[in-house]
């Protein structure tokens, strides 16, 4: 069964001052926010803990470190890998309106070689995500101190924001389009497609031997290699996808609990409602009135 996926739409004016488009938080994120987009552009840093990125059509594991710039219009939400993890997802982010990208544009386009403005604006006009995997401390530093700048309301509160945004915008630039990509590994591309697969059949989950032989590997190496791609063991990885379609039934249907879980491929009741607390920290019938508050 195919579900209709409810996406809200946030809008810049619920968070940003008039006079300046700009909104920093730092957030622990559970399974209570839906899928949104939004008339803004938004820059996220996975500063805690591992999950997933669900963005467009696409599931994406997520680790401390990753990078994401959200075009307007994208829709996508945070879920942890586990809802009662000792180590949360932690999820920095800073929203600006479209306006002060073109302001931070029009301010760098007479200070700066051609290719590098030319870098600015080829992600203010991307219709599409992009994501970067930080290979040092920098981004991290970066929203840290947005961050600080941003909270602590300091004289010359503005223009730190603004530069730290700005570095931010090149930080994404230099890891996409300042190196060539690196040539995708056989192994990699095969996990790739074994994700893909266990996406389109988590209605009813393949077993870990159906999937390796599927990609052609054996059952340890397959094992090995979702967990470096997910940051879980394939089990875990499944329930994690099984949940998260739970979730999205009971925020938009009036299906009865059991029913869900068969839905979403559970034969076992019981074991279902210890995934689902475990997932999220609530029961199923918790989730629905907390959801529809």
């Amino acid at each position: 069964m195919k579900i209709k996926r409810k996406i809200e739409s946030f809008r810049g004016q619920r968070y940003f001052r008039l006079d300046f488009p700009v909104y920093v938080n730092r957030v622990r994120e559970t399974f209570d926010l839906k899928e949104h987009s939004h008339d803004f552009v938004e820059i996220a840093y996975v500063a805690e803990g591992k999950g997933f990125h669900y963005i467009g059509d696409q599931i994406v594991p997520v680790r401390k470190g990753d990078l994401f710039y959200i075009p307007v219009g994208t829709s996508h939400v945070f879920r942890p890998a586990d809802g009662a993890a000792r180590q949360p997802l932690i999820v920095s982010n800073c929203i600006f309106g479209l306006e002060l990208f073109d302001r931070i544009i029009q301010s760098h386009s007479l200070l700066l070689p051609s290719e590098q403005a030319d870098a600015l604006i080829a992600i203010r006009n991307r219709s599409v995500w992009l994501r970067a995997e930080e290979h040092s401390t920098e981004a991290r530093n970066l929203m840290q101190q947005l961050y600080q700048e941003y909270v602590l309301r300091r004289e010359g509160r503005r223009m730190m924001i603004v530069t730290f945004i700005t570095q931010l915008l090149f930080t994404l630039a230099r890891s996409i389009y300042g190196s060539r990509p690196e040539p995708v590994s056989d192994s990699a591309s095969r996990i790739e497609a074994a994700i893909r697969c266990i996406q389109q059949n988590i209605n009813a989950p393949l077993s870990l031997a159906d999937i390796s032989s599927k990609i052609n590997i054996g059952t340890r190496q397959f094992h090995r290699l979702i967990k470096k791609a997910t940051g879980q063991t394939y089990t875990d990885y499944v329930h994690s996808l099984q949940i998260e379609r739970c979730c999205e039934l009971l925020r938009t249907t009036d299906q009865k609990v059991y029913e869900i879980a068969e839905t979403t491929g559970f034969k076992d009741l019981k074991h279902f409602h210890a995934i689902f607390k475990r997932k999220t920290g609530l029961s199923p019938r918790e989730y629905r009135n907390q959801s529809r508050v």
